[in-house]
């Protein structure tokens, strides 16, 4: 009977963990992931700070020619001998880029659009010490619908019996001052137009 064999034992080899790194074509890959991601946090965030910088622009502007508005409305209520006149005596309506008249304490004022500088200009004694001062820029040119070729008038006077102005009309469109270009928005320039009348306190009164 032959002896019985004690089996020997296998060597049991552990498991090595396989260890590798990116190879080139997979960094390339996450590269350009990155620079994806990166891109177009980017562009949304500039689209982002352009849009805040358009509307605190536009903010800003209209308050700005709201108040002016406003001032010069209430020129005209205190104001008298108003011009310009009609050329054609029997025409009770004059539009133009000027508007003049006389302050309660005998001063001649002049409010006047230019249409080169796009700006609104207050001038002083015009003739004389013609001194301008300038009240609002980006007061812009706009076209008349009706009639093709032609633009609004920023003052349009009302008169009534001969030389007495009845009512004045302001009609101004005021592009914002945006300093920064907004691309995303092309062509498209945003624009602010205020309308506003006034009557002289004489002619309220006459009224009454």
């Amino acid at each position: 009977m032959s002896p019985t064999r004690t089996p020997t034992p296998r060597r049991i080899r552990p498991w090595r963990t396989a260890r590798r790194g990116f190879n080139l074509v997979e960094m390339l890959i996450a590269l350009v992931i990155t620079a994806t991601l990166l891109t177009a946090t980017m562009v949304a965030l500039d689209a982002s700070f352009m849009a805040y910088q358009a509307t605190t622009e536009e903010a800003s502007t209209h308050t700005i020619s709201r108040l002016i508005m406003n001032r010069m409305l209430t020129l005209i209520r205190t104001g008298r001998e108003f011009g310009p006149f009609p050329v054609n005596p029997q025409d009770s309506l004059v539009q133009d880029d000027f508007i003049q008249f006389l302050t309660p304490n005998g001063e001649v004022l002049e409010l006047r659009w230019v249409e080169v500088e796009e700006a609104l200009y207050v001038i002083r004694d015009p003739g004389g010490l013609n001194e301008w001062h300038l009240l609002l820029e980006g007061v812009v040119r706009q076209d008349d619908p009706n009639n093709p070729g032609d633009y609004i008038r920023p003052f349009t006077l009302e008169y009534k019996l001969g030389r007495r102005l009845y009512r004045a009309t302001i009609d101004l469109t005021v592009v914002p001052d945006d300093n920064m270009s907004v691309t995303l928005d092309g062509d498209n320039q945003r624009v602010i137009r205020l309308v506003a009348s006034a009557m002289p306190r004489t002619e309220v009164y006459l009224s009454d």
